[in-house]
């Protein structure tokens, strides 16, 4: 998907394992210290495992933090502290959490018991009975009396009778109130670490009613996924019920969690396969050059094939599976059917040998999103309105041609050295007639649609969202939320959150803006009412002083030739 922000490559492992080792190597002393704490603290408490062998405990702890490398991704209401790590994350309060890491980690390190899922109640809070369905801002929320403030790390069998009852009388007296009693469950993941992961695993979780609350995401050095979820949705503090139902729901519906080939991913091979036909590029013709690009699992090379500047996408090695397979092929097809002076132009492509390729027209001035962040000052708007309009014409295609592109960012928008712009990478793009409502997350974060984060049914509109953003960064030359991670960026969206418009913004852009990323899909424009508006105010800016002159002899020359008639 993109760089350091963006969440398609390689989400669990950013920033690189190497920056990390740098930094514990460094001797930052917070991060040596806190592994101090947590020793002395599981000393004290006198847990059996450190106080039997206190050398061998301690470098059991060692090497448990050189295998979390000193950085996360992490999920809260608010953004991260600086420099947010595996260390910064824990609380010295909860130590024995280290172990509990520590243990699904080993148990993870046995490939007949991945995915690993652990489950616990931590506390109940009160919500107004309006916050359902959404994660819940702390400002609206207060500690209920269930439990009092603590992260109630006890199960639900530990629970005494004398609490069970406070409770009991205190969500009757919420119900009086008109107050829902929300119950906190953490739920911790691992397995072995991968692309998407984490669309893969906020999809289960939605899948099973839960609302992400925070995440706190780390990569092991030796290629291993420890996510840990703070989540609300689960109607009861009792844990075996939503143990259970995540590893159905996961078996069910998310089989690549577990195995990434798998029958149905390979069925579906074979039916793009028929689909596409004969699109065989003449490998003795193609000339790679240099590596212009990276995604999420394929890298992208400058060459000529048949004389012509070309692209030429490869399917990294590494990264082949049935899933990757299945979004190269539906790359594939999608280009094969499509023509627009908007759309990037398909040349060929080769599935026949191991190597899978695709071969497209090369783009010189590179994709939008670089272009944009090589810009010292924000584009003159009529730059702004040409680019825009580009856009919203093949967007109006795609639609029209029922092509859904699921992914519109400006890292998927490719330009020529005119500056003129054409949408490119069709990997998780759909005919929505292909398989019924889309609810999959599919897309970047930073430029996804409420309904798509929330796992409801969509449709074309939630490209419009997408294009919203597109034009937010081209007023701005701005990264959207920069300053939140991907999955804080995505939380707040769900809450009604939107980026800031420059208040000298042309009004009636500003306005447009707005209108494609409200809330509900079915007030947002289409994009040939879209391209109409962009195209209404560029029209005024043609009519420049220093072109007066042009535009008064057009004008006379128009009006002799009426008369002539």
């Amino acid at each position: 998907m993109d760089d350091g922000i963006e969440e398609g490559v390689g989400e669990s492992s950013w920033p690189p394992a190497a920056a990390a080792a740098a930094d514990s190597a460094g001797g930052g002393g917070g991060y040596t210290d806190i592994r101090k704490e947590i020793f002395d603290r599981l000393m004290a408490k006198g847990i059996e495992e450190v106080v039997k062998d206190p050398p061998a405990f301690r470098e059991q702890l060692h090497r448990h933090f050189e295998r979390l490398p000193a950085s996360t991704i992490s999920l809260c209401m608010c953004p991260p502290p600086a420099g947010g790590s595996y260390s910064i994350d824990l609380d010295v309060e909860k130590a024995e959490d280290v172990l509990l890491h520590r243990r699904i980690l080993d148990e993870c390190a046995d490939p007949d018991k991945r995915p690993v899922f652990h489950v616990r109640f931590l506390r109940c809070i009160e919500a107004p009975p309006d916050s359902q369905d959404k994660a819940q801002d702390p400002s609206t929320l207060r500690e209920a009396e269930i439990g009092g403030s603590e992260p109630c790390e006890r199960m639900m069998e530990d629970l005494t009778l004398e609490r069970r009852k406070v409770a009991d009388d205190s969500e009757a007296s919420s119900a009086r109130r008109g107050v829902k009693i929300l119950y906190i469950h953490e739920i911790i993941f691992s397995m072995v670490d991968k692309t998407k992961l984490l669309a893969q695993l906020s999809a289960l979780l939605s899948e099973v009613g839960l609302n992400i609350r925070e995440a706190h995401v780390f990569s092991t050095t030796d290629g291993f996924c420890l996510d840990v979820f703070v989540v609300d949705g689960w109607e009861t503090e009792e844990t075996d019920g939503l143990l259970q139902s995540l590893k159905e729901t996961a078996a069910r519906n998310h089989a690549s969690l577990s195995n990434p080939t798998n029958s149905a991913a390979s069925e579906r091979i074979l039916e793009l396969q028929e689909q596409i036909g004969d699109s065989n590029v003449d490998r003795s013709f193609l000339q790679v050059g240099e590596k212009i690009a990276s995604g999420s699992s394929g890298d992208l090379f400058r060459g000529t094939y048949h004389g012509m500047d070309v692209a030429i996408k490869f399917l990294r090695a590494e990264h082949v599976n049935d899933s990757s397979k299945v979004e190269f092929l539906q790359e594939i097809m999608i280009l094969k059917s499509v023509n627009h002076d908007n759309v990037v132009r398909f040349y060929g492509a080769c599935t026949k040998q191991r190597k899978y390729v695709i071969v497209t027209e090369y783009m010189p001035g590179g994709n939008l999103y670089d272009f944009l962040r090589k810009q010292k000052n924000t584009l003159d708007l009529t730059m702004v309105l040409r680019i825009a309009i580009g856009i919203s014409k093949g967007m109006d295609y795609l639609h029209q041609n029922n092509i859904v592109h699921r992914d519109l960012k400006t890292a998927n928008l490719l330009l020529g050295s005119d500056h003129a712009v054409k949408i490119a990478d069709f990997g998780v793009s759909r005919h929505p007639s292909q398989e019924g409502d889309m609810t999959a997350e599919t897309g970047t974060y930073r430029w996804m649609a409420p309904e798509v984060i929330n796992h409801k049914p969509y449709d074309h509109r939630a490209d419009v969202f997408s294009f919203a953003i597109v034009l937010w960064e081209l007023v701005t030359s701005k990264i959207p939320y920069e300053n939140l991670t991907p999955l804080q960026a995505a939380l707040g969206v769900r809450q009604g959150m939107r980026l800031d418009i420059p208040s000298g913004l042309h009004p009636p852009l500003s306005k447009l803006i707005q209108q494609c990323w409200n809330e509900n899909p079915n007030v947002r424009p289409s994009f040939a009412e879209i391209t109409a508006e962009l195209e209404d105010m560029l029209r005024p800016l043609h009519q420049a002083p220093n072109s007066s002159k042009g535009s008064n002899r057009q004008s006379k020359a128009k009006a002799h030739k009426k008369s002539q008639r």
